[in-house]
């Protein structure tokens, strides 16, 4: 079972990382739960092994694992439970963050040319001395990826709405800027293996 990390963060909260390289035969046995058959089978992987990460959290916690289902805005929260849960997937990565109290927020990318491609539109003014840098590029959408989830998928402008700035080699102060919702989290990254984990509350 390619169960990479599996990592308790404190007291409240943990993140596991999942490494696919089972058949798309045998995904399917891996978990109870039926799937939604007419996703693509890479999206069938996700999804069930984004569940399997997640029921493995809640064990860690005694949390009796019932299923998962989504806000109107597509974000995840448990059935019958109110611990906070979120999942992030690039195939064949996936990783999934659980937190009793605090909504939280985890994204893994591999740093790829779209991060060059599309960095106007996500870059705020301030973080504009980083847009030649392929690694700082993907770290900064990952960790405004954390940040989206955290405010809960609501519109949120990720290039003039969401303002970072690295504090460390490992974190990152990441400011709501939206009237209304100012807010500021801590984000944590780190490499597994070629890719980009950052998470948060």
């Amino acid at each position: 079972m390619p169960l990479l990390l599996n990592k308790q963060i404190d007291e409240q909260s943990a993140y596991a990382v999942w490494n696919i390289q089972e058949t798309f035969l045998e995904l399917p046995y891996l978990s109870p739960e039926p799937y939604p058959a007419e996703l693509h089978p890479i999206r069938q992987a996700e999804w069930i092994i984004g569940r399997i990460l997640v029921k493995t959290l809640c064990e860690k916690f005694g949390i009796k694992y019932q299923g998962i289902s989504k806000q109107d805005k597509g974000k995840p929260y448990l059935n019958d439970n109110t611990a906070n849960i979120s999942i992030s997937h690039s195939f064949p990565i996936a990783a999934a963050m659980i937190h009793l109290e605090k909504p939280c927020g985890i994204d893994m990318e591999r740093p790829r040319d779209k991060h060059e491609y599309v960095k106007l539109k996500y870059l705020h003014e301030t973080e504009m001395q980083y847009q030649d840098d392929l690694q700082k590029l993907c770290t900064i959408w990952c960790a405004k990826e954390v940040i989206y989830k955290i405010f809960g998928r609501k519109f949120l402008s990720l290039k003039n709405e969401i303002k970072l700035s690295f504090e460390t080699d490992s974190l990152i102060k990441g400011e709501i800027l939206k009237p209304g919702h100012e807010t500021t989290h801590q984000i944590h990254y780190e490499w597994v293996k070629e890719y980009l984990l950052a998470y948060g509350t």
